[in-house]
């Protein structure tokens, strides 16, 4: 159904101000109020809900149609046509500075009016869409600059949301994230009707994720087959971000989001996606930082950063640390009889091994040359479970290893605990000792 439009007349001669009435209501608008001065005009539309002011230049009272329409205009963002019998330069020049929507000349033909504020309406829409971007623009420059700081993705989304909700007035939206062949719902459920995963292909998220561009839909129809329980949706909009991530909206209206809409949503998800792809970034110098090369187990380094952490969950949470150290024994003489790349092939034997067997909690460290330090959180005695189980596995693989020569080490094993008054360098320096008679007793048996 077509939007009402309500329009006020300003005009001192009632006869005329009766005739423009009746000649708009035959056009399907509707005649809010006539009003005589610009005093009682200026009131009229502080109170009421106007689409558009026709304005006599030349009114009774203290202001004439000049005076009120700037006012109008600036004050009230209402579009104003001047209505007059005056038409010299010096008036016409006067009216120009208060940038009317229109300019009639009396008498005028009923039809030469209704074209004029059809103009005039549709120069106001376009004006206050352009006006509505540039304002959107303007708070996503501020955006920008927020998602250039965010520390993680979590605070990205974070920050996107808001923009959508306080900039694009989007309230019912998710985002998704693939993980293998499936998309998993990555934030709350706003209307309860978003799946928590979907195959990668299903429902206009798969459709956006396949997609380079947004995928819009104004009318229920358009989407009905791949989304059938959205019985209420009515407009829909998703797009992906990046190459994992993908945005979902939903309205209960039809045509919601037009290209217009999306063009400017664009560019937001464009700020997204940069400072997303950073993250990624300096999470990867991060963890090149803390990774071992060779071996793709953690450093030196990684295990100064962390140890301190742990030790203030395991005291907080009153828990202990497991600690094992390893090292490979005759590495040396790996090296000078076959070289040092077989020297590396062996050490990355090894940590695959000690990856094979650790859990998920585990960290196996890289902590030196041919040494390795497993650190257990929230294993005590158990520890020593974990270095049988690692003994009777370095026998195992090396009946399956392709190497040309058997790879073992040297194990020892402890824990760490609040009650024994010990630090944790103290406790891995006794494993280091463990670990040495072993090293000592097996080149006594070899």
């Amino acid at each position: 159904m077509k939007k009402q439009i309500n329009i006020l007349i300003v005009e001192d001669e009632l006869i005329i101000a009766n005739d423009i009435k009746i000649s708009l209501e035959k056009f399907g608008y509707n005649i809010v109020d006539i009003v005589r001065t610009g005093e009682s005009a200026i009131q009229i539309v502080e109170k009421t809900n106007l689409d558009l002011v026709l304005v006599d230049i030349m009114l009774e009272g203290k202001l004439d149609g000049i005076d009120i329409t700037d006012t109008i205009q600036q004050r009230y963002n209402i579009p104003v046509i001047y209505i007059t019998a005056y038409s010299n330069h010096r008036r016409i020049n006067k009216a120009k500075l208060t940038a009317p929507y229109g300019y009639i000349t009396k008498p005028f033909e009923d039809k030469e009016l209704y074209y004029s504020i059809e103009m005039a309406l549709h120069k106001s829409q376009l004006d206050k869409a352009l006006k509505d971007a540039k304002n959107k623009i303007e708070k996503l420059h501020s955006v920008a600059i927020n998602l250039a700081t965010c520390e993680s993705r979590k605070s990205i989304f974070k920050e996107t949301e808001n923009a959508l909700k306080n900039i694009f007035s989007i309230s019912d939206c998710v985002f998704y994230r693939r993980e293998n062949d499936r998309l998993v719902l990555q934030t709350k459920e706003p209307l309860g009707i978003f799946k928590a995963k979907y195959n990668i292909a299903e429902g206009i998220v798969g459709k956006a994720f396949s997609s380079d561009e947004m995928c819009i839909y104004s009318q229920r129809n358009e989407f009905a087959a791949i989304e059938p329980d959205w019985k209420n949706i009515k407009s829909a909009i998703g797009y992906r971000i990046g190459d994992e991530d993908i945005f979902l909206a939903v309205s209960t209206n039809k045509d919601a989001f037009d290209v217009e809409f999306a063009e400017i949503l664009n560019i937001l998800f464009q700020h997204t996606n940069e400072a997303l792809k950073r993250i990624e970034y300096e999470n990867l110098l991060k963890k090149k930082a803390v990774i071992d090369p060779l071996t793709n187990v953690y450093n030196r380094l990684y295990y100064t950063q962390a140890i301190n952490y742990e030790v203030k969950l395991a005291k907080r949470y009153n828990y202990e640390i497991g600690f094992i150290v390893i090292d490979i024994n005759d590495l040396k003489k790996i090296n000078d009889e076959y070289g040092h790349k077989m020297g590396d092939k062996a050490i990355k034997f090894i940590a695959d091994l000690l990856i094979s067997q650790a859990r998920e909690t585990d960290n196996v460290i890289r902590s030196g040359g041919d040494e390795f330090l497993i650190m257990l959180p929230q294993t005590g005695i158990e520890a020593e479970i974990v270095e049988t189980r690692l003994r009777k596995k370095i026998i195992d693989s090396n009946k399956k290893s392709k190497l040309p020569f058997p790879v073992n080490f040297a194990i020892g094993s402890t824990f760490w605990n609040i009650d024994k008054n010990k630090s944790v360098e103290e406790i891995v320096e006794e494993a280091d000792n463990k670990m040495y008679i072993d090293k000592r007793d097996s080149a006594k048996s070899r």
